[in-house]
């Protein structure tokens, strides 16, 4: 069910360690492509028996920079010159960690290439450029995602369909985490890449989730079903470190109970991810295989922008579980954080031209365009005006710097993040990068007060006051003021915050401190 890569083809040898990681940002910090605060660490696993971070202790760390280069529609197609130049491009201004997965790829879709095509043109940069002398391999972190079955193949083993329900549901569109899937997809990915990854992510495994929630399984059940699969991943993921097909570690890509949306684009309850069940389910798994408080879980992938902002704010206002961010419960729980998406946001509910799944635009593009639409225009002038009230140092005529650069940062900036993932398959991409990564972040200080003062603005950019999630309406409610709307997350009406804004005045104090941390 998943074919191994031609045999034949010599693995790149090496790894990510510590030693070359740090040199190699060095380098880039020292020629000035690099500021020296965005040097940032990632947790690393032991070579040999698994050991988790132990409270107290600073565990040895790979240097990454804080922004790193995200292959989603990279490799196949026309366009793989443009993209291969764009990779080289990114690792010659610093950027070390590159992120990619088993079914990324620019080609067209379901064709014989396509899966794997971001891989393997992955494999070639790296090849090339440590070749031609830019790089070490020990100087790069490589991580690659599962989860994803390759188009027109027959079901693997524990694979559920991931269209939903009513929104072209194909069930040649497959998604499995179970252990023989993902031993052979792992082996593959390490051929095609040509060489070990450091970090393989399961890629969404919340999919599961998704299946269980059309069936009408209740919520617990669904629950407690996903974590035993996900023990059993976890055990072969732990066994493919131990044999030294996966270099340093492992860990999830997905939708965490802090986020916003779910993977299908719902209100983010029944099919999120709780991470500290995620680490205890990662400990079982290493505990069944001889290593007792010993697992090589080190990294959670996770959406952060300027309009998605619950894995630092939480979201305790809709879900009490999520009143911390999963940015702020990773690090305590001595993770690594990812973020991925920082400039690409789901649209919102009335707002967008276009819904998720749907025909039309799927993403808000958070980036500088001829004409500027009203929602990024409004967006833009709200994040420079909260930054400059909390002290941010804004290089130049602040009215000109690009939304990109803004929204980027931010997310870079925000407390726990290891680093960003920017998909950079075109040049000027990596020019965006590499101006950010040279500034400053901001501190955690301003993004913080940033972030909740951009939801002050809530109702122009679609946002409810009291959760800061999308204004659905979920009912019309009779009152002695008329109907209420009310939100689909926090249930609260609608009018009523309103009118409370407008009595208090808009003021954090007046009317997200009892909900925003």
């Amino acid at each position: 069910f998943c074919p191994r890569e031609a045999a034949g083809a010599q693995l790149q040898p090496g790894m990510a360690t510590a030693e070359g990681t740090a040199r190699l940002l060095r380098r880039a910090v020292e020629r000035g492509a690099l500021h020296p605060l965005n040097v940032r660490g990632l947790p690393l696993a032991s070579r040999g028996p698994a050991s988790a971070p132990v409270a107290g202790q600073q565990p040895s760390q790979l240097s990454v920079a804080a922004v790193g280069f995200g292959a989603y529609r990279v490799g196949g197609g026309d366009k793989e010159p443009s993209h291969l130049a764009a990779l080289r491009s990114a690792l010659r201004v610093g950027v070390n960690l590159i992120d990619t997965s088993s079914h990324y790829s620019a080609g067209e879709k379901g064709s014989g290439s396509s899966h794997g095509a971001s891989e393997r043109l992955v494999g070639q940069a790296i090849a090339e450029a440590i070749a031609e002398g830019d790089v070490d391999r020990d100087g790069l972190v490589v991580c690659t995602k599962l989860g994803h079955a390759e188009l027109g193949k027959p079901a693997p083993p524990g694979a559920v369909p991931i269209r939903p329900e009513g929104q072209g549901a194909n069930q040649d569109v497959w998604h499995s985490i179970h252990p023989e899937f993902v031993d052979a997809e792992v082996r593959a990915s390490r051929e095609r890449l040509g060489t070990p990854p450091d970090f393989v992510l399961l890629h969404n495994p919340e999919y599961f989730l998704s299946a269980q929630m059309q069936q009408r399984v209740p919520i617990g059940e669904a629950w407690d079903e996903m974590y035993e699969r996900l023990g059993q991943s976890f055990e072969a993921l732990e066994a493919l470190c131990d044999e030294g097909v996966i270099s340093s570690g492992y860990g999830v890509s997905g939708n965490f109970l802090s986020c916003m949306f779910s993977t299908t684009g719902r209100g983010n309850l029944y099919e999120s991810l709780a991470l500290d069940r995620l680490v205890d389910v990662a400990a079982a798994a290493a505990a069944r295989r001889g290593k007792e408080g010993g697992h090589r879980f080190r990294i959670a992938q996770l959406p952060l922008n300027a309009v998605e902002a619950g894995a630092v704010l939480g979201r305790g206002g809709a879900v009490p579980e999520a009143a911390e961010g999963d940015c702020v419960l990773g690090t305590r729980l001595g993770l690594g954080i990812v973020a991925n998406r920082p400039l690409n946001a789901l649209p919102l509910p009335g707002v967008s031209t276009g819904d998720w799944g749907r025909q039309g635009a799927t993403h808000w593009q958070l980036r500088d365009k001829t004409p500027m639409g009203a929602v990024e225009s409004l967006l833009k002038r709200v994040l420079l005006e909260a930054l400059q009230a909390e002290g941010g140092v804004l290089e130049g005529d602040a009215s000109k710097i690009p939304l990109q650069h803004l929204a980027l940062k931010l997310s870079l900036s925000s407390p726990g993040v290891s680093s960003t993932l920017c998909g950079m398959r075109a040049e000027a991409y990596v020019e965006d990068a590499a101006a950010v990564l040279k500034q400053a972040p901001f501190s955690a200080v301003q993004v913080c007060p940033c972030l909740n003062r951009r939801a002050l603005r809530c109702p122009a950019l679609g946002l409810c006051r009291a959760c800061a999630g999308p204004v659905v309406a979920v009912g019309w409610l009779p009152s002695s003021h008329g109907s209420k709307r009310r939100c689909r997350w926090c249930a609260l009406p609608l009018r009523s915050w309103a009118a409370r804004s407008a009595a208090c005045g808009e003021t954090v104090e007046g009317v997200l401190a009892p909900f925003v941390a």
